[in-house]
């Protein structure tokens, strides 16, 4: 399945010789996109959902929402509160999809 999105993406991948593949499950959420945000428990911040991401998204979002969690506030929390909220409208897909 990965492999035949790949091969659309770029064609020439079909004629490479894979010698071999690892797979792994992560947490996937439907826009491709992170949850960050408190839903259900006020006192309990979601920050998962990184969609295999995590090494690249995580020490960011990790130091934005400290600074949240501190009472600062900036444009950039302020986006990343927004678009990645719980609450947002999970009907719109993934952009790689």
């Amino acid at each position: 399945m990965v492999a035949k999105r790949m091969i659309k993406v770029m064609p020439k991948l079909k004629y490479i010789r894979v010698r071999r593949t690892w797979r792994g499950v992560y947490p996937m959420t439907p826009d491709g996109n992170p949850i960050v945000g408190f839903k259900g428990y006020k006192n309990f911040l979601q920050l998962v959902g990184m969609c295999g991401q995590g090494f690249m998204l995580g020490p960011g979002l990790g130091y934005y929402i400290s600074e949240y969690l501190e009472g600062k506030t900036s444009e950039e929390i302020n986006t990343i509160l927004k678009e990645f909220s719980p609450y947002r409208d999970f009907g719109v897909q993934e952009l790689l999809k």
